[in-house]
């Protein structure tokens, strides 16, 4: 087994405006309906994925969705298999910054 991790940290005021395309290019639906185009929620959002991005390089957006388990942690699914046994995802947010890191346990490849 292997652990990956990546990080990402975003200023969430580059969500303010953000244009319906990019939104769209870069965010689940399911991702976009549970925001309500909050700022800080998707900036949370985008630095998670990109966290993942930074593990996965070849990894398109929507293979990468975020959803909230009951407790409100994050959850992450992943839309392709890259060989994870586990992961853990953690986003927080301080003043005009959202951050993420992401753990994976990555089965080897024999």
């Amino acid at each position: 087994m292997k652990i990956r991790i990546g990080c990402d940290i975003v200023k969430i005021s580059r969500f303010d405006n953000i244009k319906k395309k990019t939104l769209e290019r870069i965010f689940h639906k399911n991702e976009i309906k549970k925001s309500k185009m909050n700022p800080e929620t998707l900036a949370g959002i985008f630095a998670a994925k990109e966290s993942c991005k930074k593990v996965f390089n070849d990894i398109n957006w929507h293979d990468i969705e975020i959803k909230k388990k009951r407790n409100g942690k994050p959850l992450l699914i992943l839309g392709k298999d890259k060989g994870v046994a586990s992961s853990d995802l953690s986003i927080s947010h301080d003043g005009d910054y959202a951050i993420a890191s992401v753990v994976f346990l990555i089965r080897e490849v024999q």
